[in-house]
Order: C-alpha cells, then structure tokens, then sequence
C-alpha cells in the first residue's frame, strides 16, 4: 500500500560554503493535500554554524500551495559539517514525524576554510 506524503519540501542551498561566509538556504514547502496545513516549525542548532532566521514558527499552507522560508547560516568551522536540522510538525497529520520529512532534506554540507582575500595594491604592485 502506497500513501502520500501531505507535505513536499525540499531545500536550495549552495554546494559549498566558506568559513565566515553567509550561506543562503532556502526551504520550500509545498501542501499536496486539498486541505489547510497547520505546521510547526523549529531550527535545532548545530555547533557548526550560527543561523539567522526565524528559530521557532507556526504557519499554515493553503491547498495546493507554497511556502518559502530562508535562513542565513555562517560556517564556523571547516570540514564536512551537519546543518542545523529543521523539525516539522504537520499538527493535522500527526502520523508523519519530524523524521519522516527529513529525508528529503540534505544533512550535512562541505565548507572550504576562509580564503585569503587578494588586495587590489597587491595586485597594481605585480
């Protein structure tokens, strides 16, 4: 037996960021049922970044359509690191846990060390 899912997100992020750079995530929900989606949503943080963005948000979706919510993070550590993760909770359809959507979202994401910035008097003097 197949059922779907009443939420569909997804993420759009970048393939990489860099130490002390922003970092643009953008979360797209999309309701896939023909009824109003009552969600809670929470941003755990992670020890990796700092994020800016709502960290706690209750909202509703209307049938058939699309939230977008964006979140800032800041890498502050290089290496192959855990984004912080979203919790949703669909409150009509408490049988589909938080768990049960993180599938679709990416967990973790390389970050490359802060770069040396190139000086344009650096540059005249060559």
């Amino acid at each position: 037996m197949v059922e779907s899912i009443p939420l569909h997100i997804k993420a759009d992020l970048p393939s990489f960021g860099r130490v002390r750079e922003s970092l643009p995530v953008k979360y797209h929900l999309q309701n896939k049922t023909g009824l109003v989606q009552d969600i809670e949503i929470a941003v755990e943080p992670s020890d990796a970044f700092m994020f800016s963005g709502l960290k706690q948000i209750r909202l509703q979706i209307l049938p058939g359509t699309e939230q977008e919510m964006l979140y800032n993070f800041y890498p502050l550590m290089a290496g192959y690191q855990p984004l912080p993760s979203l919790n949703i909770n669909l409150l009509r359809f408490p049988n589909y846990t938080s768990h049960m959507l993180k599938r679709f979202l990416p967990t973790h994401i390389f970050v490359k060390p802060q770069g040396r910035r190139v000086d344009e008097d650096s540059i005249e003097a060559a």
